[in-house]
């Protein structure tokens, strides 16, 4: 044996000897004790913690992930094998104690370090770790050290020390307090907001028979920003203030602000009778005071009984318009000097160390202006009377009418086909739908409604187990038979108002397309699309983004009022179809925990799947005859991976196409896809490693007879999230990289492998493998002159030249 081969050995056996196996640093759901009380030294010092812990309801759980936010986890050490682990809420003086470590800031997820040991030295004996660590979704968090240690890969490795992110809560004595956050996630039914990055938060307070208000304060790192809620006291329809909200240390003055009229949520709008702001009438009353508004109910027609009557949505809105009209014409403005001399004020932008074209307080002053807008709303009808009590009505009407499902009975006024040629772009519109060439339609597109109607929406999609050529035919018949039918999920419109006057109400909860022959109805399979005027309504894009309900067709928004000529999908992941380097995924620089060490990567382009025999082929079709290598596959199929390849001929291949074989970390980074783990299958519900991979259990072990023996067809399993096919199992994978059991140093960006070395690294594991071997933080090694059945590749590309190529 030559001494090259011997060094990595000599250097190996002190390592060996001093590294304890990994499984003695880590935790398994054994470890932790389900159903154990607070006792003996943890009740004794229960009031020292950071956590709220009550001695009759803390009961040790196992622990559950996803962490949930604005809740900390106590993870207690009571004996070397057992441990407890409680949740509660943080004690704010306590909490700002700790030091804090974040997980994003130490690539590390919670679920991977809740079940490490962590230690204050790398003196330690594996049994030796902290008794006491907190967590939360986003940080780790000790008691008594500001640096933390933990094992892995048989290497100590280090959790840095970030700035602490301190805390926001809401101190208030009224029980059925409401509370907002603005602008930062909070758990339903707290009063406190942890982790918090320092920086400015805005909170709406609201509670019955009191006027809501927003309040904002600025967080400094560390520290604990306390919002102490005192709402204005409405007595007798007179209303005073108490004092304004205080948000510790930043507090809150008071000054005046204008209001806007309110719009309901079931599209209702009351009216801004304050001082000074003319109606459509043109009636102004800027010298009357608080008390002079004066109701002239004998010119209302619109009465309580006529409102409670209503049971079509349409007739409701007709009377209501009429309602609105004559509260216009015939009451007066209240005086509102008297709301403005009490409200608290909007804070100004420098007191909150924002700029006042900021988006964040921008943000705060709209939120600021709805609330006030309703304070006075409140405030208002006290002196209201009749009108308020009326508008109440027609608020309750509408909802129930709005809750109720349509459907809507109408023909198209234009059909457009879309033909199943290659050329997808060539189809034939006829809006008057006479005369149309039904052949090879692939499907239609169907526009209903005109411009500025209540319904004007368009529906591109199939119907299922019904000819498409018999339905165009059936379009342009004019068959009484026939009928289409919109469904709608509720018959609520969306309200649409310019310059304060309403415009117009149009529908857009949609959510499928009938087909009605005789007594049969075929439902389509498609996707609806809104017009431009209906979809930027925010009521609309909210409906949209909660995704509606689920049904056989989805609704879109349109960039324009036309009916698009395809509807255009998101794609799921950064994938590129290049037209002589094969179907690459774009992998955008960022870093990873790779080996033990954080680095930086590079921008880079990779092949989504092992190289195919097909796509092998095409390859050395490239070449001149004389510069060929041949396949020499072992198990053959054009959508099997190349095998028997060694690794200066899979180079070769590579650097045909202009590209290379991945280093090993550009080929971990690709995998791993923004996640600790080495594989795919422990972030599902469902640990199912044949979801994933091809290996051992679902074709070695079968047999050479079955014929799921040998590799598979490339894509035949789940990809990870940036859409790249079986990087664990199948066949594994030559990377350009040397193979030296030694590291002495890993670069911080780019990592390329040891000098030192003749074996080149494999990834991924094959067919051949069990389950360990899948992990993609697992290597192995082999001579780059070896070939066999279960070896294979895939390149990588330098992006400018895809992106470029495909520009």
């Amino acid at each position: 044996m030559t001494f090259s081969r011997l060094l990595p050995l000599l250097l190996l056996v002190p390592a060996l000897t001093m590294a304890d196996e990994d499984r003695n640093f880590k935790l398994t759901s054994e470890n932790f004790k389900v159903g154990s009380l607070l006792e003996g030294s943890l009740l004794e010092n229960a009031s020292k913690k950071a956590i709220a812990l009550d001695k009759s309801l803390a009961i040790s759980q196992e622990p559950v992930f996803p962490l949930q936010p604005n809740t900390l986890y106590l993870r207690y050490k009571k004996s070397a094998k057992d441990y407890l682990w409680f949740s509660g809420e943080a004690k704010p003086e306590e909490y700002k104690k700790l030091h804090a470590f974040s997980l994003k800031g130490n690539h590390l997820s919670a679920r991977e370090v809740v079940g490490l040991r962590l230690y204050a030295s790398r003196q330690y004996k594996a049994f030796q770790d902290e008794a006491d660590i907190y967590f939360d979704a986003e940080y780790v968090y000790s008691p008594r050290v500001a640096k933390l240690l933990f094992m892995k890969n048989g290497k100590w490795q280090v959790l840095n020390e970030s700035v602490h992110p301190g805390l926001v809560q809401i101190k208030s004595d009224e029980k059925n307090l409401e509370v907002v956050s603005l602008n930062a996630k909070m758990k339903a039914g707290t009063r406190a907001i942890y982790p918090a990055e320092n920086g400015v938060y805005v909170f709406s307070f609201s509670a019955p028979d009191q006027l809501p208000y927003v309040d904002a304060g600025v967080l400094k790192p560390g520290e604990v920003l306390t919002f102490n809620v005192k709402f204005p006291v409405v007595q007798n329809s007179v209303v005073e203030i108490s004092s304004s909200s205080q948000a510790v240390p930043e507090s809150v003055a008071a000054t005046s602000s204008s209001a806007d009229s309110l719009l309901s949520s079931s599209g209702v709008v009351i009216p801004d009778f304050d001082a000074g702001v003319s109606s459509s009438s043109g009636v102004s009353s800027s010298s009357e005071s608080s008390d002079s508004m004066v109701s002239v109910s004998s010119k209302l027609t619109v009465s309580l009984e006529q409102v409670h009557a209503l049971q079509v949505l349409e007739d409701a809105e007709s009377l209501y318009d009429i309602f609105s009209v004559e509260v216009d014409k015939n009451f007066k403005r209240i005086d509102t000097t008297e709301f403005s001399k009490f409200y608290p004020s909007i804070i100004p932008a420098e007191s909150l160390g924002l700029n006042n074209s900021g988006k964040v307080y921008r943000d705060y002053v709209k939120h600021y202006n709805l609330k006030r807008s309703e304070a006075q709303k409140i405030w208002r009808e006290k002196k209201l009377g009749e009108v308020s009590a009326i508008y109440k009505a027609f608020h309750a009407k509408f909802d129930s009418l709005q809750a109720l499902p349509i459907e809507i009975n109408m023909l198209p006024v234009a059909v457009e086909k879309i033909m199943k040629a290659v050329d997808t772009t060539a189809a034939s519109t006829d809006s008057s739908m006479k005369s149309l060439d039904s052949s090879k339609i692939e499907s239609l597109v169907l526009r209903f409604g005109t411009d500025h109607n209540r319904v004007e929406v368009s529906w591109k999609g199939v119907v299922e187990r019904f000819s498409m050529d018999s339905l165009v035919n059936l379009l342009a018949s004019g068959d009484s038979t026939f009928v289409t039918t919109l469904f709608l999920v509720n018959n609520k419109p969306v309200w649409v108002f310019k310059e304060g006057t309403l415009v117009g109400r149009y529908q857009y909860r949609y959510g499928r397309l009938g087909f009605r022959v005789g007594d049969s109805l075929y439902v389509g399979k498609g996707e609806f699309t809104l017009p431009k005027h209906i979809a930027v309504e925010k009521e609309v894009i909210d409906w949209l983004k909660s995704g509606g309900l689920e049904s056989s067709s989805s609704v879109v928004a349109s960039s324009s009022s036309k009916v698009v000529d395809s509807v255009k999908y998101e794609p799921k992941f950064n994938v590129v179809e290049h037209p002589s380097r094969g179907t690459v995924a774009i992998i955008d620089s960022g870093s990873f925990r790779y080996r033990g060490k954080v680095v930086s990567m590079s921008p880079f382009a990779i092949h989504t799947t092992e190289v195919t025999q097909e796509f092998y082929h095409k390859i050395m079709g490239l070449l001149d005859s004389t510069k060929r290598n041949a396949d020499k596959s072992a198990f053959k199929g054009p959508n099997k991976p190349v095998q028997n390849i060694t690794w200066e001929k899979a180079q070769y291949a590579c650097k045909v196409l202009g590209g290379d074989l991945p280093t090993e970390a550009q080929w971990e980074y690709a995998g791993r896809a923004g996640s600790n783990d080495g594989v795919l299958w422990t972030m599902d519900d469902v640990m199912s490693v044949g979801k994933y991979a091809i290996f051992a259990e679902n074709s070695f072990k079968r047999g050479k007879k079955d014929g799921a023996y040998g590799p598979h067809d490339v894509a035949t399993k789940a990809p990870n999230a940036w859409g790249l096919y079986d990087m664990s199992g199948n066949v594994t994978e030559w990377t350009r990289d040397n193979y030296f059991a030694i590291t002495f140093t890993i670069e911080s960006s780019n990592p390329t492998g040891s000098f030192l070395g003749t074996n080149k690294v494999i990834k991924g594991g094959s067919w051949k493998d069990k389950v360990k071997k899948l992990n993609m933080t697992y290597r192995d090694d082999e001579d780059p002159r070896y070939w066999s059945d279960y070896i294979g590749f895939r390149c990588v590309f330098p992006l400018e030249r895809i992106i470029q190529e495909k520009q």
